[in-house]
């Protein structure tokens, strides 16, 4: 087996360059001009369809009219402090599953009988 550092870019790169070619047959139809009561849009536009870059004051309102008002103007704080503990619980919880999944146990034969080891390795190698 290769080492990660030598497929990653084989595998990464490719995939890439492909993202927005593949994904042109889903969002390619949005693109198509209409008319619609005299007014040029596109299908998107007709459809409802926003794209709003976050971080812009147009963003800021939208979550404003949402349920975040209720916190009082503090939507930005608010959204950090969630999105910072479930981060943190993603990384407990596949903690805990890759220390249960790949943790190599054998059982070995020896004075006292048939007795499991278990190679508990951490990243911290403890």
């Amino acid at each position: 087996h290769y080492p990660l550092n030598f497929v990653t870019p084989g595998t990464m790169l490719p995939g890439a360059l492909l993202f927005y070619p593949g994904n042109w047959a889903i969002f390619g139809p949005t693109h198509l001009p209409i008319v619609v009561e005299g007014t040029l849009l596109s299908m998107a536009d007709y459809m409802g369809h926003l794209y709003v870059r976050t971080g812009t004051p147009e963003y800021v309102r939208h979550i404003e009219q949402g349920s975040l008002r209720t916190f009082g103007g503090h939507t930005t704080v608010i959204a950090a402090f969630f999105a910072s503990f479930v981060s943190m619980l993603m990384f407990a919880v596949w903690w805990y599953l890759g220390k249960v999944y790949c943790t190599a146990f054998f059982y070995v034969k020896g004075k006292r009988g048939r007795v499991v080891q278990r190679n508990d390795v951490t990243a911290f190698g403890e």
